[in-house]
């Protein structure tokens, strides 16, 4: 595969909260961590993007797997600081048309794979997380850091090629890349103290913006169930190729009593539109992605 297909096809992968201290009555939903706590996590996605044009179909499956540890390093009254690291990330994609594109495991690094070498680069990278008791994600450091271990990694020596790799990766990968898209599996707390069928609302933004819509639908000594419903919109340009589309995401979550952090999550999506690609001037392509992405406490 040559370099720029690669970049193309990252482009497309789009990356993807933990919730309650019960009490009784009324409740403040707030993590409840203490220095020390480690948490290890396993997340398994499945993304199909479907373009049509002239009566030809295109699917590209995207299958991820990652597992990643998150240590609670620090605590304050209302500040955790988590030291978090990549234990394995895998990525297959496969085309209906081509066959398949894509097939790594970090943890299993292939000598002279460009893309293997690329994200073996993620394995054992210590990041720092600053976020609110609330899930609300301040910063994220370390990210360019292993922006730039995993162009090391992949031996490219060049400055454009390197140029090209870093502003590929940085949109996934880099401290604010990272940010955005951990806030996506933290925040997900009301301000307000509140009672089993309560709902409430926020929002977060990246690659996935959602408009989301909550509701506390058990607590109790085991812990919590959260539903969620959000409104999503995709809006990415990218190696030439522009994207635009809405839909719709459901999610729901389960909970540890002791401490709020999750046990399970499961989000499904789908959102449609157009995509446009640079050399085919404006024609548009109509174009879906549909999403399945899960979370499980491992340790």
């Amino acid at each position: 595969m040559n370099f720029k297909k690669f970049l193309g096809i990252l482009g497309l992968v789009c990356l993807v909260g933990l919730v309650p201290i019960q009490s009784l009555g009324q409740q403040k939903l707030a993590y409840n961590l203490k220095k020390d706590d480690f948490f290890k996590i396993k997340q398994e996605a499945k993304q199909l993007i479907t373009q049509e044009l002239e009566g030809a179909k295109h699917e590209l499956t995207n299958d991820l797997e990652a597992i990643f540890s998150f240590n609670v390093v620090g605590e304050t009254e209302s500040i955790y600081t988590i030291e978090m690291a990549f234990e394995d990330f895998g990525m297959k994609t496969t085309s209906n048309l081509q066959g398949v594109l894509i097939d790594v495991k970090a943890s299993e690094p292939e000598a002279g794979n460009m893309m293997s070498e690329i994200f073996s680069g993620l394995i054992g990278h210590k990041l720092q997380m600053t976020m609110q008791k609330d899930g609300k994600i301040i910063e994220v450091s370390g990210g360019n850091e292993l922006v730039e271990n995993m162009i090391t990694k992949a031996g490219i020596t060049d400055d454009f090629n390197k140029n090209l790799m870093r502003k590929s990766l940085s949109k996934e990968f880099s401290s604010v890349g990272l940010a955005k898209s951990f806030e996506q599996m933290t925040y997900f707390y009301p301000s307000n103290p509140i009672s089993v069928g309560d709902t409430w609302n926020n929002e977060f933004s990246g690659k996935l913006n959602a408009k989301n819509s909550w509701k506390l639908e058990e607590s109790g000594s085991e812990g919590s169930s959260i539903s969620g419903t959000a409104s999503i919109t995709v809006d990415t340009e990218e190696n030439g190729t522009i994207m635009t589309l809405a839909g719709n995401q459901q999610t729901s979550i389960t909970t540890n009593a002791s401490n709020g952090f999750i046990r399970t999550i499961t989000s499904e999506s789908l959102a449609e539109g157009i995509s446009k690609v640079t050399n085919l001037g404006d024609v548009e392509i109509p174009t879906s992605i549909k999403s399945t992405i899960t979370y499980e406490l491992i340790q």
